[in-house]
């Protein structure tokens, strides 16, 4: 009786020596922020085609990969406007989505509440513009960022954030093209190869643990509850 209950208070105490904390698994982040900069040059006239700066929203899916290593997937939008040059009498403005998906990687920092983190991700960047006569543009991209997660070691937190993008394009090349009455036109000869846009932004972490493990050990006994 004695050595059963002896038996049994060391599994105890072993058990809970032994217990694993909580690991957060995956991150789901959606987010706003506010982006700025950005515009294509034309080759004939060097005339400069500004991106305006307007509000931007998206969503960001981590998975970890080792302590201080996430995998990242991002999608960005931001409905903006594209300045025109006086190329359009009644409106110098033509409406434009930018939309980013990538993936990259994520490192954190040693931290305990409070980690910094550093991101890098690829992927592409389209550029549709309204009216839909002038055809979509898809580009290389990727983009840099760095930031705070607050309450790093918990279900929710908060990711702060400044990412700059940038965008490959091939110089000399015409976009935004159009066939209206059977005759093409495209809107800017580009001079140039890169684009950049810079964004702040503030999103609402949420997170998923993997199964919380237990082990048992004893003189004869193994035992994983998961």
């Amino acid at each position: 009786m004695r050595r059963a209950l002896a038996i049994s208070l060391l599994l105890v105490m072993s058990a809970t020596a032994s217990a694993q904390g909580k690991t957060f698994k995956f991150e789901i982040t959606p987010f706003v922020g506010y982006r700025f900069g950005g515009h294509f040059e034309d080759e004939d006239s060097g005339a400069e085609f500004d991106l305006g700066e307007s509000d931007a929203w998206g969503l960001t899916f981590n998975v970890l990969a080792n302590p201080n290593g996430q995998w990242e997937v991002l999608y960005a939008h931001q409905g903006t406007e594209l300045s025109t040059q006086g190329l359009f009498a009644n409106d110098p403005f033509i409406d434009l989505d930018i939309e980013y998906l990538q993936i990259g990687g994520t490192y954190l920092f040693d931290g305990n509440n409070t980690r910094p983190f550093i991101a890098l991700t690829l992927g592409v960047s389209q550029f549709d513009p309204e009216p839909p006569e002038f055809g979509t543009e898809t580009f290389f991209s990727a983009s840099f960022a760095g930031g705070l997660h607050i309450n790093a070691n918990k279900r929710f937190g908060v990711r702060l954030e400044g990412r700059v993008f940038t965008t490959f394009v091939d110089s000399s090349s015409n976009i935004f093209c159009s066939s209206i009455g059977g005759a093409g036109a495209c809107l800017i000869q580009i001079d140039g190869t890169i684009v950049t846009q810079w964004e702040g932004r503030v999103g609402l972490v949420f997170r998923f643990e993997c199964a919380s493990q237990y082990r048992i050990s004893g003189a004869r006994n193994d035992v994983r509850i998961t």
